[in-house]
């Protein structure tokens, strides 16, 4: 009786063995199969999603699937789904630099037997552009995104002799950003940074910020910020919305980061801004700004900024720029100064007062007529005449600063005086700084932030017009903090070579030196390289400064 018992209950044992080998069993020979489903494309940028389809040689599912990057193992699914698609991973590729990769896919069925596939993407996170512009042209830089900057003519400031000066700008996304929209709305854009900063332009110039893929904008406000430099605040400039190219514009008489945000209600804020239509009507060009104001919604508009350069013109064609448009401002009661020059050069200024008392409509739904219209210059005796003189409200450009083969920029923001020094080593070892300002192949320091002339932002500048071959190191010293106890301090330095423009961010120490990168000039170009690699890997000796403090 015991033994029927025994061999009872072994027979479940024996069913489920015998069904576990059946699951188990040995796929027919052969290797699996896989594919990648997407992306289609081969250019990728920020997180991409990557679907494969994969099956072992019954056509049964996979054992495990694991993804390489150029050979690396990046991600192991160890439970492949039976359909399609079997397995999904999320790559970051903005943790990489631009440039190709090869993606590989293998999948393992359960007996170890593997089967792959591969493909080269191109990753192109950079988003970026420059260019050079000079004080008699106009231009337009624009990555492949369509960020951009538009520069009328004249914008860029004469030289100190009165000459056409060069400025090399440039646009990219500012990964270093961090600055979040007010409550109630979400941002839709990357943060850019526009620069040449530091510099107030003669006239305003125009950036331009692409909407991310899959913002759909549309019956909702879209507002342009712009993080001011030197406090880290957000300035808020409205801006025009493009909804057939997803793009937003504005313009301003100073660069920085700036970025795009949506309201998340939809509709039309009953606070929000409304809009001037601004007509040169064939005149040539004028520049409008803000003489004074009185908000309608001072809690609402907080973020508004106009004495930071809030300005806007408008021209003809031979200016560069467009003769009409939309002037985006809070509700509220304004005193607004035009300018613009007379046939002898001279600047004539007129003011008006105007009240916009509605929000701008949405141009995509048909929009609504903006509050006022600004028609040129008023000569018709309802107006005092146009006097001879500037408006008080636009800025004093600044001079700007050399540029050539190369130029170095050093630029830092504290509201209390600190002065920070530039140093570039040349190929032959000759140092360019405060106490050599001009070195034998004409490195040349034209702009040094000190104590006694402090700007905030102002930056550091040494340049070659000719650079020599051979290789060059970079150098950030801490001179003083001019009296302030003033621990360490942020800084970014800009290397410009007329074809790339490199940005380079540290914070500096207390009387300290600290080498920020190096680079080799060369027959074909500019080969940029980490501290330390090329030459001058020790700190040199430190400047005294009972020797220099003449100079300063």
């Amino acid at each position: 009786m015991r033994r029927k018992m025994l061999a009872f209950c072994l027979l479940p044992l024996l069913f489920f063995v015998s069904a576990c080998e059946e699951e188990a069993k040995e796929p027919t020979d052969g290797n699996p199969t896989i594919s990648i489903l997407t992306p289609t494309g081969n250019e990728l940028t920020g997180v991409v999603t990557i679907e494969v389809f994969g099956h072992d040689a019954d056509g049964g599912g996979l054992d495990r699937i694991v993804f390489f990057v150029d050979d690396v193992a990046q991600y192991t699914d160890p439970d492949p789904g039976a359909g399609s698609p079997s397995s999904v991973w999320q790559w970051n590729s903005s943790l990489v630099n631009d440039g190709d990769y090869d993606l590989k896919v293998v999948g393992y069925d359960n007996v170890g037997r593997s089967g792959e596939t591969e493909r080269r993407y191109d990753v192109r996170n950079a988003d970026e552009a420059m260019g050079v512009v000079r004080s008699n042209e106009s231009g337009t830089i624009s990555t492949r995104l369509g960020a951009g900057i538009r520069i009328p003519l004249g914008a860029v400031p004469l030289g100190e002799e009165g000459e056409n000066a060069t400025m090399v700008f440039s646009v990219g996304r500012d990964t270093s950003a961090t600055a979040q929209p007010p409550a109630g709305e979400t941002r839709v854009s990357n943060y850019y940074r526009f620069t040449p900063g530091g510099f107030v332009f003669r006239y305003p110039v125009e950036v331009m910020i692409p909407l991310l893929d899959g913002v759909d904008a549309a019956g909702r406000e879209v507002t342009l910020y712009r993080i001011n430099p030197t406090s880290g605040q957000l300035e808020n400039f409205a801006g025009a919305y493009d909804e057939a190219f997803g793009t937003i514009a504005a313009q301003t008489y100073e660069l920085s980061t700036w970025f795009a945000a949506m309201a998340g209600d939809e509709g039309i804020d009953a606070a929000g801004w409304g809009c001037v239509q601004v007509n040169a009507n064939g005149g040539g060009w004028m520049s409008l700004c803000v003489e004074s104001y009185l908000l309608a919604n001072p809690a609402h508009d907080q973020l508004f900024m106009p004495q930071h350069g809030l300005n806007v013109v408008y021209g003809n064609d031979e200016f560069g720029w467009d003769e009409s448009g939309r002037w985006f401002l809070p509700q509220g009661s304004y005193t607004i100064c035009m300018q613009r020059q007379n046939e002898q050069g001279e600047w004539l200024r007129q003011s008006r007062s105007l009240v916009i008392s509605q929000p701008a409509g949405h141009l995509w739904d048909g929009g609504t007529s903006c509050a006022a219209v600004i028609d040129g210059f008023v000569t018709n005796g309802s107006l005092p005449q146009p006097e001879i003189g500037a408006c008080p409200c636009v800025p004093e450009a600044s001079v700007p600063v050399g540029t050539g083969d190369i130029q170095v920029t050093l630029q830092w923001f504290n509201d209390r005086p600190i002065d920070l020094d530039l140093w570039v080593y040349e190929p032959s070892g000759e140092r360019c700084y405060f106490g050599h300002s001009l070195t034998a192949t004409g490195g040349t320091l034209d702009r040094d932030n000190l104590c006694g002339n402090y700007q905030n932002g102002t930056p550091e500048n040494i340049f070659w017009q000719t650079a020599p071959i051979g290789e060059y190191s970079i150098w950030v010293d801490w001179w003083s903090d001019c009296g302030n106890g003033i621990p360490n301090q942020p800084f970014n330095v800009r290397l410009v070579n007329l074809i790339n423009v490199e940005t380079f961010e540290s914070v500096l120490g207390r009387e300290q030196s600290v080498e920020v990168a190096q680079f080799q000039v060369t027959s074909s170009g500019l080969r940029i390289a980490p501290p330390g690699a090329l030459f001058h890997a020790a700190p040199p000796p430190r400047v005294s400064k009972a020797d220099h403090e003449a100079i300063r």
